[in-house]
């Protein structure tokens, strides 16, 4: 088999019942920008990015979702934040606009903030770490403990854990495993 060249996530498209109040979510409560907005084969369209120098759009919102609100084939979509001190405004922000279920959770390789927009998808802010260790790993995060006290139990946790080492040598790894795929 020929190997595949690399691709990175661009963005996600979304269908959505109510097209004004999605697009209030991601501007007004998660920062999102807004790039554009239009009309694309009948339905309202705009497109939102938290990064404009990296990319027009990381999401679209499209009107005219049908079916159960409560269905959805999209688990989640995840967006680096770059440090935990980010990701704690993230955090702060989505409990000062009362948005329910946030889920703060440590993987010990990222920390994540999990929570739902107002249709019901999962999002995530993350924020890696210095340690790899081998995933899944789903616990909570402690959030009223202050950053330094984060890292240093995240550590401490990590280097517990199995398959611990630093996450420059899993990438560095990662690396040549795809080079060698990619050279076969």
């Amino acid at each position: 088999m020929t190997p595949l060249p690399r691709a990175a996530l661009s963005h996600i498209v979304m269908y959505v019942f109510d097209f004004e109040k999605m697009k209030d979510f991601y501007t007004n409560v998660l920062g999102f920008s807004l790039s554009d907005t239009g009309n694309a084969r009948g339905n309202d369209i705009c497109f939102l990015t938290l990064d404009p120098e990296l990319d027009h759009h990381q999401i679209a919102l499209a009107a005219g979702r049908t079916g159960d609100m409560g269905s959805t084939s999209l688990n989640h979509m995840a967006f680096r934040v770059g440090t935990l001190a980010k990701l704690r405004q993230r955090y702060d922000a989505l409990v000062a606009a009362g948005v329910s279920n946030i889920d703060p959770t440590t993987h010990y390789t990222w920390l994540s903030v999990y929570f739902r927009d107002p249709e019901n998808n999962r999002m995530e802010f993350f924020c890696d770490t210095p340690w790899y260790v081998d995933q899944p790993i789903v616990e909570k995060l402690d959030m009223s403990l202050t950053n330094d006290e984060i890292m240093r139990l995240t550590e401490e946790q990590s280097r517990a854990a199995a398959g611990f080492r630093l996450m420059d040598d899993w990438k560095d790894d990662a690396a040549s495993q795809l080079r060698e795929r990619e050279n076969a």
